[in-house]
């Protein structure tokens, strides 16, 4: 009987633990942009919607091509996720699209295999359960590219440490086209192909402190088309999660990873403290005349001789 009720105490415990925080989630949907508008100064466009962040071509846009713009997204009212990358979008980020292929047969691709990459901002059916808008990451670190390449990551905009408990993830058409096809770069894959992301898991000072992966590809017979979800809490109470793209020998060549180091990503869960009530409501966009950097372990903003935080607060 003691048992009984020792256990009966222990799932009520185990209740309440799982109470204590409420999810806000990440949708990258205009119904759900919880930030006060802002300019992105180097293509004169304002941001009032996520879908304000989709730019006009999935290849050399005016968004994440003009050299030295910095594209920024902050969720401030919301799950305070952040990043932003100094175009062009070759060099690695994470964009906004609503872009769609049908496909990744032969006949629904561009005509030269190196054209690829324009539709590199293209899912096969659009965002997670049936939504319009998502994210897309590019970057990868490898032996070779190691010593001037650093992770692509999401922040917390307040450098709070916080769980993320999972987002959702799939492959884009150009990774998909490259992998099943082959291509000018990369030879089709094999039944003994892998490729795999990896969250690392960072904290304020920006060393790793956890990790983990997702299978994109793992053979033949078991390649991503749809949204799965990705358990992140593994991780633990992190302040900003790195990620990388790994594949077996026969991804990489004499200049690294050969496939393209691409995902998308969308409905990024974060838990919050139910009594937490933290916004960032003084969120300041990098210009393109800064310079975004790391330093103790802190995202800042370099611009005409003063440091900034993310959020717009000069360091002294």
């Amino acid at each position: 009987m003691k048992k009984i009720f020792f256990f009966a105490a222990l799932c009520l415990a185990n209740v309440a633990l799982a109470q204590d925080y409420e999810l806000r989630t990440l949708t990258f949907e205009d119904a759900d942009a919880k930030f006060a508008p802002y300019t992105l100064d180097y293509a004169n466009k304002t941001i009032s919607t996520w879908s304000d962040l989709v730019d006009d071509a999935q290849y050399n846009g005016t968004l994440t091509y003009t050299s030295g713009g910095v594209y920024t997204w902050c969720d401030t009212q919301n799950t305070l996720l952040t990043h932003s990358f100094t175009a062009p979008y070759w060099g690695g980020g994470h964009a906004i699209s609503n872009f769609t292929n049908p496909g990744y047969a032969p006949e629904n691709l561009p005509e030269d295999v190196y054209g690829w990459y324009e539709i590199q901002f293209a899912t096969l059916n659009g965002g997670n359960n049936g939504s319009k808008n998502f994210c897309v990451h590019n970057g990868y670190v490898d032996d070779y590219n190691s010593a001037y390449t650093t992770y692509q990551t999401i922040a917390f905009a307040d450098g709070k440490a916080r769980v993320i408990d999972h987002m959702y993830v799939t492959n884009i058409c150009y990774t998909l086209n490259s992998l099943v096809h082959g291509d000018g770069f990369n030879p089709p894959a094999t039944d003994t192909t892998t490729f795999h992301i990896v969250a690392i898991g960072q904290d304020a000072n920006g060393n790793e402190i956890s990790r983990t992966s997702f299978a994109l590809y793992l053979g033949k017979d078991s390649v991503v088309t749809t949204w799965q979800k990705w358990d992140l809490s593994v991780l633990g109470e992190v302040v900003s999660v790195g990620f990388n793209l790994v594949g077996s020998a026969d991804l990489y060549g004499d200049w690294g990873l050969n496939a393209p180091g691409y995902f998308a990503y969308d409905d990024v869960a974060v838990r919050f403290d139910k009594n937490d009530q933290t916004a960032v409501n003084n969120f300041v966009v990098p210009s393109s005349n800064g310079k975004k950097m790391l330093m103790n372990g802190q995202i800042v903003i370099l611009r005409e001789g003063k440091t900034y935080t993310i959020i717009g607060q000069e360091l002294k």
